[in-house]
């Protein structure tokens, strides 16, 4: 009998950090973000193709996230997709360049006032389209796409 194990292995910026550790650096739990959202700012924060008035037109626009479902903008409707948070700690170290798909809103200099990025992650169950990516930061969440910056503040929970 042959047995096989499969060993997975993360580089993280602080490899061996204890989930204890985190929780003490303000990371966010699932079921602190249910609730909708509504987009109340726009800004760029690089280049992009959006035109700034195709942009602004999300201004209003709202995001369910909850266990039944997720609903992004009156656009995407998932039913009970898979949820992922993350909790990254924010390098510290001056000149430290991460490379550009491990970005954050740090890298642009957006929400510098954080010990760590909480990062969700949605994704259908059934293959219907694709993931989402919202950093948390308290009661809003922020979607970077093409260039803007759209922050949504919690108008209700779920």
């Amino acid at each position: 009998m042959v047995m096989r194990a499969i060993i997975f292995v993360t580089l993280t910026p602080l490899p061996f950090v204890s989930s204890l550790a985190l929780a003490e650096l303000d990371c966010i739990g699932l079921q602190e973000i249910w609730g909708r959202y509504d987009v109340v700012e726009v800004s760029r924060y690089r280049g992009g193709l959006t035109s700034q008035s195709e942009a602004k037109e999300h201004v209003g626009k709202s995001t369910l996230v909850s266990v039944e479902g997720f609903s992004f903008w009156g656009k995407v409707n998932y039913a009970s997709p898979i949820y992922d948070m993350t909790c990254q700690p924010i390098p510290l170290e001056e000149g430290e360049v991460t490379v550009r798909w491990e970005r954050k809103s740090d890298f642009y200099g957006i929400g510098m006032d954080r010990d760590v990025v909480n990062e969700l992650e949605v994704t259908p169950v059934q293959e219907e389209g694709p993931s989402y990516h919202f950093e948390v930061a308290q009661d809003e969440l922020w979607f970077f796409f093409d260039g803007w910056f759209y922050r949504m503040e919690r108008v209700g929970r779920d």
